[in-house]
């Protein structure tokens, strides 16, 4: 997959995402073939099945979200969430920017019959009547990369959530960055290597269809590489204490191809609260 930095306008960034992933969307769709419209009609339905997904239910079991107001931004098209609701929260609200995820997370909401409802909205720019409203907020893999601005991103974060509110952030580990971009693993070359320290943007448009494998003419999507210092200091400035931390070896992208993974930290949860300064 080539990547190459590269100089835009964030609002125009956050545009050609918002188009990139309505179109990647409608691959997705085409993939699952109805499965998850078929999975939330039934009540015991997660998308939570997958082996790294085990350490996640640990988590969440533990802190408890039973009859709470629970939030994921971004949200994609509401499976996790509404997956997180099945642990016994009250109600759920999910934010995306793209168009066509929360068309069918409001679709899989209707049929789950669960207390959830989903935004269409740029993250930054969610409204102030959700200030202080969310007990906790979880954010998955692959979200905070879309985001160029950490500080920015967590105190939406830290404004949305009442104080002792939880985050639970389950990620990509920004070491597995390394291994994109044909880093070849049989030769040990270090040509390929992503630099720990190049932010970006990047750029690239080979496509999003991670659910398919199909091949497109793929809209042009930008994203960037936060240093776990640069994770850790945004949430830490933004009035959230770390309960938490917890590095894993657990691989969430698909990078089976390449051996010896299992050596280097490829995931991590991260638990805060909202401790606001009196």
């Amino acid at each position: 997959m080539d990547r190459f930095e590269i100089n835009m306008d964030i609002q125009k960034i956050t545009e050609n995402n918002r188009e990139a992933w309505n179109q990647a969307l409608s691959f997705h769709q085409k993939a699952r073939d109805n499965a998850l419209q078929r999975g939330f009609a039934t009540p015991d339905f997660t998308t939570f099945d997958r082996d790294c997904d085990d350490v996640l239910i640990d988590k969440i079991q533990k802190i408890n979200i039973c009859g709470k107001t629970i939030s994921q931004l971004p949200c994609n098209n509401g499976r996790e969430l509404l997956s997180l609701m099945r642990f016994g929260a009250k109600e759920a609200v999910g934010f995306d920017i793209s168009d066509i995820a929360i068309e069918e997370a409001k679709q899989l909401a209707e049929i789950s019959g669960l207390n959830a409802r989903f935004e269409r909205v740029n993250i930054p720019e969610i409204d102030n009547r959700y200030d202080k409203y969310f007990d906790f907020i979880y954010i998955s893999e692959g979200s905070l990369q879309w985001f160029p601005d950490l500080n920015e991103f967590f105190s939406v974060i830290s404004r949305l959530l009442k104080e002792n509110g939880e985050i639970l952030i389950f990620e990509m580990h920004p070491f597995a960055y390394f291994f994109e971009n044909d880093y070849d693993a049989e030769n040990q070359s270090l040509e390929n290597i992503n630099s720990y320290f190049n932010k970006g943007p990047y750029s690239y448009k080979d496509g999003m269809d991670y659910v398919g494998g199909v091949q497109y003419e793929a809209k042009e999507c930008h994203w960037f590489i936060h240093k776990m210092s640069d994770i850790i200091n945004a949430i830490i400035q933004n009035n959230i204490v770390i309960q938490e931390f917890n590095e894993y070896n657990l691989e969430m992208a698909n990078n089976a191809s390449i051996k010896h993974l299992d050596k280097f930290p490829l995931s991590y949860i991260l638990i805060g609260k909202l401790k606001l300064n009196k």
